[in-house]
C-alpha cells in the first residue's frame, strides 16, 4: 500500500546514464553494520554508493539495507549474513510507472552523480560547468533582456514562516521594484525598491492574513513587469495535514536524513519552500558525510538567494 505523500510528488522520467547498468543498485538507506566485498576489497557501505555485480553484502545483526534499481524499485535486506548481489539479478524487472518508481529514479540519478562511476564519465567526457549568467557557447555574460524567476515561486505556499522572494537579472545594475497586490492583482498593498535581487517576506508579513492569496511582481528598467506571482497564505491545518502525510511510516526503511531529504524534496515540489530549506538543513546535519545532502542544501540557498 503506497504512503498518501507520495501524491504530492509529480511525474517526472530520468534519462539513464550510458554508464549505468541494470543490474548496479544503489545504496538508498542503511543501518547498522553493511559492508560490501569486493575485488577482495571490503568496505563500510554508505548512502549513495553503487553496487555492481560480483559484490557479497555482509550484514550484522539487527541491520537493515535498502537498495534502488536504475529503473526506480527499491529492495529491501533485513536479515544478518551474508549475500552475494546476484540473489537480485531479475528483482529489478519491473513495468512499474508509478509516481514511487519515478521518484526512486530521480534519487538514483542524484546519488549516482556524487559516485566515481559518475566521475570518471564526466572525467571521460571532459564536462565543464557553466558559471551562472553565462552563455554555454561563448562563456560570456547574457545580455540584460528579462528577469527570470525559479518556477516554484510562481506559487508561493506561504506558512508564517519567513522566506525571500527572488528573480535573477543577468548583467543588471539598477534598481528593482517589488509591488505587493491583493488576490486580484489589483489593489497595492506594499511597495519596495532595492537594487538586491530578492526581498524577505518579514518586510510586508504583518500585511498578510492566513487563508488569503496574495499576487507580486517585480519591475526593472527597461524590462516589462514580471508577471504577478502568488503567494497563498496557508491556514495552520493545511500544513499540518501535508506534515501528517508526510511524516507517516514510509513503505521502506530509511534512515533519519534520508527521511528528512525525502520530506524536503516533497515539500519543494510543493512550494513550502520555507518548512523545505528547515528539512534541508537537517538532512545535512543528520548525514554531515555525505555529499548529496551537503549541496542538495546548497543548492536550495542559491536557487533561493538565501545567503
Amino acid at each position: 500500500m503506497r504512503t498518501c505523500f507520495l501524491l504530492l510528488l509529480p511525474f517526472f522520467f530520468c534519462a539513464e546514464s550510458k554508464a549505468q547498468r541494470g543490474d548496479e543498485l544503489l545504496v538508498y538507506a542503511v543501518k547498522g553494520e553493511v559492508t560490501a566485498f569486493y575485488k577482495q576489497q571490503e568496505t563500510r557501505v554508505k548512502i549513495g554508493k553503487v553496487l555492481k555485480q560480483g559484490t557479497t553484502i555482509k550484514t550484522g545483526k539487527d541491520a537493515s539495507l535498502t537498495m534502488l534499481c536504475t529503473k526506480g524499485k527499491a529492495l529491501s535486506l533485513q536479515k544478518e549474513g551474508s549475500f552475494p548481489l546476484s540473489r537480485w539479478r531479475d528483482s529489478c524487472t519491473t513495468s512499474d510507472g508509478s509516481i514511487t518508481a519515478n521518484y526512486f529514479k530521480y534519487i538514483w540519478q542524484q546519488m549516482y552523480a556524487y559516485s566515481p562511476e559518475k566521475k570518471e564519465e564526466m572525467r571521460r567526457r571532459n564536462n565543464m560547468a557553466v558559471s551562472r549568467g553565462e552563455n554555454p557557447a561563448t562563456g560570456k555574460k547574457q545580455k540584460f533582456t528579462k528577469l527570470e524567476f525559479k518556477k516554484s515561486l510562481d506559487t508561493l505556499q506561504y506558512d508564517g514562516e519567513p522566506f525571500i522572494l527572488s528573480w535573477t537579472g543577468n548583467g543588471y545594475r539598477g534598481m528593482y521594484y517589488f509591488t505587493l497586490y491583493d488576490a486580484l492583482g489589483k489593489d497595492t498593498l506594499y511597495a519596495d525598491s532595492s537594487r538586491l535581487s530578492y526581498i524577505d517576506t518579514k518586510k510586508f508579513a504583518t500585511l498578510l492574513e492566513p487563508g488569503k492569496s496574495y499576487r507580486w511582481s517585480v519591475k526593472a528598467a527597461a524590462v516589462p513587469v514580471s508577471k504577478k506571482r502568488v503567494l497563498n497564505f496557508v491556514l495552520p491545518e493545511e500544513k499540518q495535514q501535508i506534515m501528517d502525510q508526510l511524516l507517516k511510516p514510509f513503505a521502506i526503511d530509511e534512515d533519519s536524513a534520508t527521511t528528512s531529504f525525502r520530506i524536503a524534496y516533497s515539500l519543494e515540489l510543493s512550494h513550502y519552500l520555507s518548512a523545505a530549506y528547515q528539512w534541508y538543513q537537517q538532512a545535512a546535519i543528520q548525514d554531515p558525510e555525505s555529499l548529496i545532502y551537503r549541496d542538495q542544501l546548497t543548492r536550495f540557498r542559491n536557487d533561493y538567494w538565501i545567503r
